[in-house]
Formats: C-alpha cells, structure tokens, sequence
C-alpha cells in the first residue's frame, strides 16, 4: 500500500522497478493495476513471489517462508549498492524489525530468524520503500495515528492477537486507533517502516502537490486505501528566509561503549530529530568524552529526551529554545548528459543556487564506471546551465 500509494502519486515505477533488481534476490515480479475501493480510485501494487505469495493470500494469515536472520537481511540490503540514504533507511527499518522481535520473543536481536518479514516480498517492499522516498525527493514524513483492528492473525508462530504481538511492539509510543473490525490493519511490515521514517507530530502548513492512494487486498465497510500527500511546507515557498523555533538538546557522555552511538542516533533521527552530532571533548580528570547534541521540532523535545536517556548512559539533558533561519528550498530532478539527477535548489536574496545530490552522482560514477570527480563536474555544469533557464 505504501508503494502503491507513492506511484499513484507520481513515481515512475519501472524506474523504482529497475533499481529494486539490483537486490541478489530472485523470482519475484512487481504487478500493478487501478482498483476501486468503495467508490474511490486507488492503485493495487503487489510484489508476487511464487512459492512465498501461497501463504500470504489470506491477510490474516503469517505463514513462515525462508527464515533469514538480521545479518542475512542487512547483506542482501548492502549487495544492492543502493545509494546511501537508501541503504542506511531500509537497515534501519529491518533492524527496527529485530529489536521488535526479540523483545517478544525474549532473544536477542542477532538470535532472531524472521520468518514473513525475512521473504522476498518483504524485502523488495521495504527496500522500495526507502528507494521510493529517496526517488521522489522526500525530505520529511508526517504520519497520522494508525488503525487497530480485533480478532486473530495466523504466524508461524500459531493464533495470535491483532495486531500481531511483533506490531503492537512496533507501534509502542505511536498515536493508535481502535476500529472495531475482525482485520489486520497495519502488519509488521508496514509498522516498521512508519515507524523508522515518519514522524507523528502534527503535520506542518504545506502546499500539496500530488495525493495517491495505494490500495490493500481486503474490502471493509470503507475504502481500505492508503492515502499519501506530497509537497513543499510553506516555509520553503516563502520568497525569502523565514525562521521558526527549535529546541537543542545536549548531554555530555564519558563512560559509553562508542559503537551504541549509531544506534542512539538512527532511533532519534526516526523519530524526527531534525539532526544530530557529536563532538570529542575532554571532561574531568582528562577522561575523554563526546557532547551529543540534537536539534529538533519543540513538539518532540520530551520524546527526544527520553530516548537520550534510555539509550545513552547519560543522567541528564541540557535543553534550551533556539531561533533558526531556514531559505527556501525544493528538490529538483535535473536531466543532465549523464542521466536524471537530484538536485536542491535554495533561493537567498542575492539569487537562486542549485547543488546536484552527491549520491546521485555517486551512483552513476559505480554505474557508468567512471571518475566519480568526473561526473561531478559533469554534472555540475550541466544543472548551473539549467538553472540559468529557470525563472527568476
């Protein structure tokens, strides 16, 4: 549903396609047609996997597939030489996925084996997920609450409560509804990947540009559609810098295992930390240490907190309200020699300037097999001359 709704929307999809083939996973066609869902038009998008898709055609029903574990997935992930944002957001997303897991299975999180999450279809889905926002330039992700549904789900596990046990755990600090329907509304999958992405504050003034709606397989007394709208918030329109309120947050660390840090930072960059960093210090009795810092939104500045304090051996937070000036600025697809490339566009007082997206370029460099400095420059002339062409 989420794949469907973002083509809908706009995505090419045989572009998404084509970048989805560089997994080393096999066997799998992605089929996509317009559905009606009590009235309303939606695309059904399906990745169909013989052999894997028999036990999911009841939507109630988990059957296991191959059971790969989180190393498995991650070196599938990683063999695709997706771009890096690509990479980094779906392994962020799977090992959300595991900490789940071994929460309620009592394991540890390398110890789980995923059983419908670890087929083809999951991975292809997640992996398109990540791939489909970096494709469309999508900067932010605002979700609304996410509907329960009642009655049982069937895993490899046996009978279960809807949501599954692994999703419940997922949703946990998620804004939730109830609907009183025997259904399975949001599967691990689908928790997962909103959770590891989007944000649930409120979402920000915008201006919408395009709206899809990825259809489900199930019919229900209401269209079961996923709904998604894309555009710029208004502070980007604005004709020139405009500033709004966030909050810093710091603590200083000197007695944490270095290699958590990464973890502490995805868990408070998916909450929707607008961003994060670290810098070496020196504390008392010349003991080395690090000054985390996170800059975000004030309406996330307690769940912020709470996530430096459970994650980090930290035992306080420094907090204040801080001003920032933010120019405008959108993301452009540029064709250039080279092929299409991503490019940000800012506008300041003294003019527009655009700079070309350095995983794109990136990417065409391995693809092409060319200088990676080459491209660059390539590329570079290639957007200042089609910025020259844009309106002033």
């Amino acid at each position: 549903m989420i794949l469907g709704s973002l083509v809908h929307a706009g995505l090419d999809r045989h572009e998404l396609e084509r970048q989805l083939r560089r997994l080393p996973v096999s066997g799998w066609t992605m089929r996509a047609h317009q559905v009606e869902k009590r009235g309303l038009a939606a695309l059904y998008l399906d990745v169909d996997v013989p052999g894997e898709d028999g036990a999911q055609a009841d939507p109630h029903h988990h059957e296991a597939g191959a059971h790969r574990r989180l190393a498995d997935v991650i070196g599938i992930v990683r063999a695709a030489r997706f771009p890096q944002p690509v990479e980094d957001t779906a392994i962020r997303i799977y090992r959300r996925l595991a900490q789940a897991e071994a929460v309620v299975h009592g394991r540890s999180v390398e110890a789980i084996a995923f059983h419908e999450v670890g087929q083809i279809d999951a991975i292809v889905d997640i992996a398109g997920a990540a791939l489909a926002l970096h494709l469309m330039g999508v900067e932010a992700v605002h979700c609304s609450s996410l509907p329960c549904g009642t009655g049982r789900v069937h895993s490899a596990h046996g009978v279960m409560p809807s949501p599954a046990p692994a999703t419940m755990e997922l949703l946990r600090g998620a804004p939730t509804c109830q609907l009183e329907l025997d259904a399975e509304f949001v599967t691990p999958t689908g928790a997962a990947i909103l959770t590891t992405i989007g944000s649930f504050a409120a979402r920000p003034p915008m201006t919408v540009e395009s709206i899809g709606y990825g259809s489900g397989r199930s019919d229900f007394p209401f269209p079961n559609v996923l709904r998604v709208l894309i555009g710029d918030t208004i502070v980007q329109e604005q004709a020139g810098a405009a500033g709004n309120e966030v909050v810093m947050l710091e603590t200083n660390i000197d007695d944490m295992n270095p290699e958590l840090y990464e973890h502490v930072i995805e868990r408070l960059f998916a909450i929707g930390a607008l961003d994060v960093w670290t810098q070496a210090i020196g504390m008392k009795k010349s003991r080395p240490a690090h000054t985390l810092s996170v800059l975000a939104p004030v309406a996330l500045a307690d769940q912020l907190t709470n996530v430096v304090l459970a994650e980090t051996t930290s035992i306080g937070v420094r907090r204040w309200n801080a001003g920032r000036v933010v120019l405008p600025r959108r993301i452009s697809v540029v064709e250039t020699t080279l092929g299409p490339v991503r490019a940000k566009v800012v506008r300041a007082s003294n003019g527009a300037r655009a700079k070309p997206e350095y995983d794109d370029c990136a990417r065409i460099a391995a693809e092409r097999e060319l200088p990676l400095h080459e491209v660059m420059r390539v590329v570079e002339r290639d957007v200042a001359a089609w910025l020259e062409k844009q309106p002033r």
